[in-house]
């Protein structure tokens, strides 16, 4: 799980997701990044550490330089682990939904301690 979650993280964001296609059949350096999305140097450093610990990106040094690419192990494993977690959430779908505890305890709220107002927002 621990796995999706990073992977989730690391592709819901815009920015990510943009590195990812610069990324694509070229290395960069967090400068070419920066200018590429008009984003601060620490913003880009915060993007591509996410994306270094959902595995899918990878930097090697260059002498003084640090130049980043897609990583196609990291890659590779989206698909598997997406379709695996959707599977599965679709498969619940087929079977019949087990009623809300509050629709089988109209008081549910008040025994949990939460005002009956709480309950009844569909936000």
């Amino acid at each position: 799980m621990e796995r999706l979650v990073s992977l989730y993280k690391a592709l819901g964001d815009a920015h990510r997701l943009n590195i990812l296609q610069m990324l694509s059949g070229q290395e960069m350096s967090v400068c070419e990044i920066m200018q590429g999305l008009s984003l601060s140097q620490p913003a880009v450093s915060h993007h591509l550490k996410i994306l270094r610990q959902a595995d899918l990106i990878e930097n090697v040094k260059h002498g003084k330089l640090v130049l980043y690419t897609l990583k196609a192990s990291g890659l590779q494993q989206i698909y598997p682990l997406v379709d695996q977690h959707l599977g599965e959430l679709l498969q619940t779908t087929t079977v019949e939904v087990k009623p809300s505890a509050l629709r089988e305890t109209p008081n549910y709220c008040e025994l949990m301690g939460l005002k009956k107002s709480v309950c009844e927002k569909d936000e």
